[in-house]
C-alpha cells in the first residue's frame, strides 16, 4: 500500500545542485526537487518513520522533497521492493536488514542509522491467560508460534539454549500466530510489538519470559540504496536530521509521539496506553555503536545457521554512518 504524504506526484528526479548544504539554523540541507519513497511497516517498533512523516519534521531540512510512504505488513515486500529499485529509504528490523545486505550481488545497500532499539523488552514469550504454563521449563517440548527468520525466532533459539530446553516451533505471522494461541493449536506465542502488548491488555494472554533476562538486545535501522545516496547524498543527510529529532521527541515527548503514532495507526485499534507503555524500554540512539553492530553479526550467524542467508554479508561495508555523523553536525530546526 502506497501513501502520498505531501505534494503532487512527480515522475522523474528533478533537483538543483548536489552539494550538501552546512546548515545553520534555519537554513535547508537541499533545496532539490525531487519525489522520495519511504518503506515502513505499520504494526512494528520503527516508529521513527511515524515520527517523521507524521509531524513532517523532514520539511525543514529537505524543503522542495515531497515524501511517498510504501507501508507493507512484513519485511520482506520491503527489501524486495528496495532490491527492484521501487524503494529509496527503508526502516527494516535487524533481520531483513541483514538479509538484504546478504544481496549485494543485487543492489547495494547502506544501514546509515538506528531508528530504536531495546535492551530485551520488545523480545516476549506469551502464553494464554490462565495457562498452566508457568516457566519456561514447563514449555519444553511444547509448540511455539514464531515468525520463521525474525528477531523473536532468534530470540526463542536464544531461551532453549539458555534454558536447555526444546520447543516445537511453527511459523506463523504475528496475527496468526495469536488466533493459533486462542484456539489453543500452540502453546506460546512470540510476536514482536505491539500485538503482545494488545494482547495482554485485551486479557487474551500473558507474558511468561522477556529477553532482559537474556541480555538479548534487538534494533530497528534506516537502509538506503547505495545508488540513492550516491546521486543525493543531501537528502540522506537531510533526512537523517530528521530522524534524529524524532529520536529527542520520543525521548524527551512521549506523549506527543505516542499521539502521533496512534493517530498513524487508526485502522489496526492500537490502544494509546499500548504505545505509551512500549516506551518504558525502548532506546532510539543517536549513533552506531560496537553494541549494536554487535546485534548485526549476530543475526548474520543465526541466519547464515538456519540457512536463511548463504554466506555472512560485509557488515563493515554495509553499515555506514557518514552520512548519519554529517546529520548530527546540522543544528536542530525542530520547535
Amino acid at each position: 500500500m502506497k501513501r502520498l504524504i505531501s505534494g503532487v506526484l512527480t515522475t522523474v528526479f528533478f533537483f538543483f545542485g548536489a552539494a550538501i548544504v552546512p546548515a545553520n539554523a534555519g537554513q535547508a540541507v537541499s533545496e532539490k526537487k525531487l519525489k522520495i519513497v519511504v518503506g515502513y511497516q505499520p504494526l512494528t517498533p520503527t516508529w521513527g518513520a511515524t515520527i517523521v512523516t507524521g509531524a513532517k519534521l523532514w520539511k525543514p531540512y529537505l524543503t522542495n522533497v515531497e515524501v511517498e510512504r510504501f507501508d507493507a505488513m512484513s519485511g520482506m515486500p520491503l527489501v524486495n521492493n528496495m532490491l527492484a529499485g521501487k524503494i529509496n529509504i527503508a526502516y527494516l528490523g535487524d533481520m531483513p536488514a541483514i538479509i538484504i545486505a546478504s544481496k549485494s550481488e543485487m543492489a547495494q545497500t547502506r544501514f546509515v542509522s538506528l531508528t530504536d532499539a531495546d535492551e530485551g523488552g520488545a523480545s516476549t514469550i506469551y502464553v494464554r491467560k490462565g495457562s498452566p504454563f508457568k516457566t519456561i521449563k514447563d514449555l519444553d517440548g511444547k509448540v511455539v508460534s514464531i515468525t520463521f527468520g525474525s528477531f523473536t525466532h532468534r530470540f526463542a533459539k536464544v531461551v532453549e539454549a539458555r534454558e536447555k530446553v526444546t520447543f516445537k516451533f511453527v511459523g506463523q505471522a504475528p496475527e496468526v500466530g495469536l488466533t493459533s494461541l486462542q484456539s489453543g493449536k500452540v502453546d506460546a506465542w512470540s510476536p514482536w510489538p505491539p500485538y503482545g502488548d494488545m494482547v495482554a491488555a485485551r486479557g487474551l494472554g500473558e507474558p511468561l519470559v522477556n529477553g532482559t533476562k537474556y541480555n538479548f538486545d534487538s534494533l530497528r535501522g534506516i537502509v538506503v540504496t547505495k545508488a540513492f545516496a550516491d546521486a543525493h547524498p543531501d537528502v540522506v543527510v537531510g533526512w537523517l536530521r530528521a530522524e534524529l529529532d524524532a529520536h529527542k521527541i520520543m525521548r524527551e515527548r512521549p506523549d506527543r509521539a505516542a499521539r502521533i503514532i496512534y493517530d498513524d495507526w487508526k485502522q489496526y485499534e492500537v490502544p494509546l496506553e499500548v504505545i505509551k507503555k512500549e516506551f518504558a524500554y525502548k532506546t532510539f540512539p543517536d549513533e552506531i555503536t560496537p553494541k549494536w553492530r554487535l546485534v548485526l553479526t549476530e543475526g548474520a550467524k543465526f541466519l547464515i545457521a538456519h540457512k536463511f542467508i548463504e554466506s555472512e554479508p560485509d557488515l563493515n561495508t554495509f553499515i555506514d554512518d557518514s552520512w548519519l555523523k554529517k546529520a548530527a553536525s546540522i543544528p536542530s530546526q525542530m520547535e
